[in-house]
């Protein structure tokens, strides 16, 4: 498949490969499709808000507040 993109497209990428350490432009857009991937797979967070959420977990994680997984099932499998 051959794509065209814009000179603002093209400028962007060729400034991304010599930044990324990415050897061609389609290790370059590869890298940009598993991205999109990843944002899709975790949906859609604002900004900082994927990573607040997980410090707050670890932050639990450390306090010691944390459920017992076989409680959690089995409250799952009473709904």
């Amino acid at each position: 498949m051959t794509i065209s993109l814009s000179p603002k497209a093209q400028q962007a990428l060729e400034e991304r490969m010599k930044r990324g350490g990415y050897a061609t432009a389609e290790e370059a857009v590869l890298a940009g499709l598993a991205s999109l991937e990843q944002q899709e797979a975790f949906g859609s967070f604002a900004p900082g808000e994927l990573d607040a959420l997980l410090a707050e977990g670890e932050a639990d994680i450390q306090a010691g507040d944390l459920l017992d997984a076989d409680e959690v099932f089995a409250a799952f499998s009473q709904r």
